[in-house]
Order: C-alpha cells, then sequence, then structure tokens
C-alpha cells in the first residue's frame, strides 16, 4: 500500500450516500475538503455541522458546475463503469483525483483494494441537464415592458453560463491535464439549447 495519500481514503464501512460519505471521513478529511471546494468553514465547527454545510455546498456545485465535467468523464468509461469501483493502487485514481478531493467522488480502503464510489446523488444526477430552466417573474408595476424583461433575463442567464463554461474549463484541465475547445464545445452543446462552436468557446474564455 502506498504510504502517502493524495486525497481522502477512508477506512469504513462503504456507503453510497453523499451525506454517509461525508460522515464516514474524519474532521480533518472533512477540513480538507472544504479548503478544496474554497468553502469558508469554522475549525471550531462540530463534525456534523461541517457534513451538513459540506453536502449542500457539494451537492449545489455539482448542478451548477461539475455534472457535465463528471458525466463527460464517466462515459468515458463506458458500459464498465458502476458506482463502486475496485482499483489495486492508488495511481489508477490520480487522474480523477481533483473530483475525490472536492468530495464529489470517495475512496474506501477495503482489505487490499481501493473501492472508488460514486455517491447516489452525483450517480443519479449523471443523466440531468446541469442548467435547471429558470422562471421568469414579471413585475407588473415595473416600467419593463415584457420584451425587455425577457432580454434582460436572458442575458443574466447567458452570463451564469458561460462562468459555469470557464468553471467546467477550470475542472476538466485538473482531471486531464488539458483540454481543446471543441472538447468543451461537445460538452457544452451536449447540456445546453445555446449552441457554441469552438472559436466562440475560445472568445468566451479569453473575454
Amino acid at each position: 500500500m502506498e504510504s502517502q495519500e493524495r486525497f481522502p481514503i477512508i477506512k469504513k464501512t462503504i456507503s453510497t450516500s453523499l451525506e454517509k460519505n461525508l460522515a464516514n471521513c474524519t474532521k480533518n478529511q472533512l477540513i480538507s475538503i472544504s479548503e478544496n471546494l474554497n468553502l469558508s468553514i469554522k475549525k471550531s465547527w462540530k463534525k456534523e455541522q461541517l457534513v451538513q454545510k459540506l453536502y449542500e455546498n457539494i451537492y449545489e456545485q455539482f448542478h451548477q458546475f461539475y455534472q457535465p465535467v463528471i458525466a463527460d468523464l464517466l462515459d468515458k468509461f463506458g458500459d464498465q463503469i458502476e458506482q463502486a469501483i475496485a482499483f489495486e493502487n492508488l495511481k489508477q485514481l490520480e487522474v480523477i483525483a481533483p473530483l475525490i478531493k472536492k468530495g464529489f467522488f470517495y475512496v474506501y480502503l477495503q482489505k487490499d483494494l481501493y473501492i472508488l464510489v460514486i455517491p447516489d446523488e452525483i450517480w443519479q444526477g449523471r443523466e440531468e441537464s446541469d442548467l435547471e430552466m429558470q422562471e421568469v417573474t414579471i413585475d407588473l408595476n415595473s416600467n419593463m415592458d415584457n420584451n425587455q424583461l425577457l432580454s434582460a433575463q436572458k442575458e443574466d442567464s447567458l452570463s451564469t453560463e458561460y462562468e459555469s463554461l470557464k468553471q467546467w474549463k477550470e475542472t476538466v484541465v485538473k482531471i486531464y491535464g488539458q483540454v481543446s475547445a471543441e472538447h468543451l464545445a461537445e460538452i457544452w452543446n451536449r447540456y445546453n439549447e445555446n449552441k457554441l462552436t469552438p472559436t466562440e468557446i475560445d472568445q468566451i474564455l479569453n473575454s
């Protein structure tokens, strides 16, 4: 077994729910996950508070930013992908280390094997669209007409989506080491109605 651990290794009974996976981590491991998520927490918090805060943040970030990246990564495993997969050494998990460090995946040590566990919330949500439809609220007392309101809302929505695109790039680069505009365009167009070309992807990322 490797003496150095690049990410949290859990030595308890395997669980598949996100909350229970977090609860199976030590407090120091939870603090480490918080730091990798850039989540502001207090080290004086009880473990239960850390678990709840992390659960909410990981769930939110998955649906806002990471769902397409994780879905794309899991697709590369093809039909062999399972919710719990055994590996003989940690080097086999290096490619997804950033996602483990952020609490999207978990690794358990069971006898002489490392078991990669994909939490239920991630496993079941990998097929869902990353971006949810936003409700349109019209203020009848507003001086802005409906077309202006919808146009402004569309611009806000696109701005949010483009920020998601930049976040996806950072995540994919951490996983694969590099990423082409063509690959990002493929992921983007799979989950968004507003289609983009690789050239447009480059322009957005460099803006």
